[in-house]
C-alpha cells in the first residue's frame, strides 16, 4: 500500500520525465503508450516479452526467433523503455510480434495494457522488477518468467524495505531461469522461492540465426578499429589516444547513445583532430583519423569490418557493454578497467585467453601499438573468443525445455481474464 500510494504521488514526476523523453526522442507513441494509451480496442491473447532496451533486445532474439517457430499460432509482443528499443526490434521485422512501449508503474497504465493485449504470458529479460506490474499480472493469471536473471549491485544493496517490496514482487514470478550459479544465489538472497530458481545459462552466449551473412561496412579501403557503444568522456580519451598513435589506421566511434554526437563532435573539434561524421554523410579522407559512426542499426555491421573493437563504458565507472558480440565474430576484443556488468562473460573469455584487458589508457595505447606492430598476435585472441562462443550452442535449448510449458501453451490461453471481468 506505501509503494502504490507513492506511484500515485510521484505520478507527476512519471508523466514530466515521460514527456521529456518523448520530446527528445520526437516520439508521440513513446508518450501516449508509457502513459496507457493509443493500445489497439483488442487483439487476440499474446505472449509478452519485456526487454528493457537495445542490448537486451539483442539478447532476446535468437530465443524469440526459435519460440516463433515452435508455436506457430502465437502471437507475440516485445515492449521496450526506450525508442531505440523499439527500432530494434522494428529492424528486425520478426513474424506475428509486435512492438509497445511499457507502461509505467501506475495502476491506470497498467490496467489499460493490459486489457488491450490481454496477455497470457510475460517472460522478462534479465533484470526489471516493477512491483505494480508484478502483482497485477499475479491478479490476472498471467504468468511471469524471468529470463537470463541476474540481479544488479544497487537492488542487491538497497535498504531493507525495498528488499522486502523485491521478495513480495518475486512470490509473483512462475519462474526464475538465472544465466548462473551466482545469480541464482543472488536471488535466494533477496528472498526468492528456491523452487522457482533454475540455472539455465547466459542467454548472451547465443547468437541470432540469419539466411544471409553479416556485410562488413566498407569506408573508402581504409582500414580502421571500432570504438563499440561509448560514453561520455570515453570518445575524448580514445580520440587522444589516436592523435598519440600516429597512425593511418581509422577509429570508429560508435556512440551507446547517437543523440550526444553534437557534444561529441564539440570535444573531437576542441582535439583539433581531423575527423568524419556518418550521419551528416561526410567524406572520408587520408587526412580523416577519427569516423563518429551517430547513426543506429550498424554497430554489428562496423564489428563485421574492423580490425579489432574496444568495448566502450569500460574506461569510465558504467560498468562495460557487451563484450560477447565482437567476440562472437571473432574479433580481438579489448575492454578498460570497468566491466562489472559482464563480470562472469569476461572472466570466461580472460580464462581462455579471448580477450584483452587494460587498466587503464596507457595500457591501452601499448595494447594499439603492438597490434599495429604485430597483429597476428592479437588475431589469435580473436580466433580463440570465437571457438569458444560456438560451444555454447546448448544453452538456447535449456532454455526453450524451460519455458515449454509456458510459452504458446493451448492450454493457458483460456485462463487469462481481463480486468474488467474481475
Amino acid at each position: 500500500m506505501i509503494y502504490r500510494f507513492l506511484t500515485i504521488l510521484l505520478w507527476p514526476v512519471f508523466f514530466l520525465y515521460t514527456l521529456k523523453i518523448a520530446l527528445r526522442d520526437k516520439s508521440s507513441q513513446y508518450l501516449f503508450q508509457r502513459l496507457g494509451f493509443s493500445y489497439p480496442l483488442q487483439t487476440s491473447q499474446t505472449i509478452w516479452i519485456h526487454c528493457a532496451s537495445v542490448g537486451e533486445v539483442n539478447t532476446c532474439l535468437p530465443l524469440l526467433q526459435k519460440l516463433i517457430a515452435r508455436h506457430s499460432q502465437a502471437q507475440f509482443i516485445i515492449t521496450t523503455n526506450t525508442v531505440t528499443g523499439a527500432h530494434t526490434v522494428a529492424r528486425h521485422n520478426l513474424e506475428r510480434t509486435q512492438h509497445c512501449f511499457l507502461p509505467i508503474e501506475s495502476t491506470f497504465a497498467i490496467k489499460r495494457f493490459i486489457n488491450a493485449w490481454q496477455p497470457t504470458q510475460c517472460i522478462i529479460m534479465e533484470t526489471e522488477i516493477w512491483p505494480l506490474l508484478y502483482k497485477f499480472c499475479y491478479k490476472n493469471n498471467i504468468s511471469i518468467s524471468i529470463i537470463n536473471a541476474r540481479l544488479s549491485h544497487r537492488t542487491l544493496n538497497t535498504n531493507s524495505w525495498f528488499k522486502s517490496l523485491y521478495k513480495t514482487s518475486l512470490s509473483y514470478v512462475d519462474k526464475i531461469l538465472c544465466k548462473s550459479e551466482i545469480e541464482l544465489n543472488n536471488f535466494k538472497l533477496l528472498g526468492a522461492d528456491e523452487n522457482k530458481l533454475i540455472i539455465a545459462g547466459n542467454l548472451k552466449f547465443t547468437f541470432t540465426q540469419t539466411s544471409t551473412p553479416i556485410m562488413p561496412i566498407n569506408l573508402k579501403q581504409r582500414k580502421y578499429c571500432v570504438a563499440a557503444s561509448t560514453h561520455n568522456n570515453e570518445e575524448q580519451q580514445l580520440a587522444e589516444l589516436w592523435r598519440s598513435l600516429k597512425t593511418d589506421m581509422l577509429l570508429v566511434i560508435v556512440p551507446r547513445h547517437p543523440n550526444r554526437s553534437n557534444a561529441i563532435q564539440k570535444q573531437l573539434s576542441a582535439l583539433n583532430i581531423n575527423f568524419s561524421v556518418r550521419s551528416q554523410q561526410d567524406e572520408i579522407t587520408e587526412a580523416t583519423s577519427v569516423y563518429l559512426a551517430d547513426t543506429l542499426g550498424e554497430l554489428t555491421q562496423f564489428i563485421q569490418g574492423a580490425e579489432s573493437v574496444f568495448i566502450g563504458g569500460s574506461l569510465i565507472k558504467h560498468g562495460g557493454q557487451n563484450i560477447l558480440e565482437p567476440c562472437r565474430l571473432g574479433k580481438p576484443t579489448i575492454c578498460g578497467p570497468y566491466m562489472f556488468n559482464f563480470e562472469e562473460e569476461l572472466q570466461l573469455l580472460l580464462n581462455n585467453n579471448a580477450c584483452i584487458q587494460v587498466q587503464n589508457i596507457s595500457e591501452l595505447k601499448t595494447v594499439f601499438a603492438d597490434y599495429m606492430a604485430s597483429p597476428e598476435n592479437l588475431n589469435m585472441i580473436g580466433d580463440n573468443a570465437k571457438q569458444l562462443l560456438t560451444k555454447q550452442s546448448d544453452i538456447l535449448d535449456k532454455y526453450i525445455s524451460c519455458l515449454s510449458s509456458l510459452a504458446g501453451n493451448p492450454e493457458s490461453l483460456n485462463t487469462t481474464k481481463s480486468l474488467d471481468s474481475r
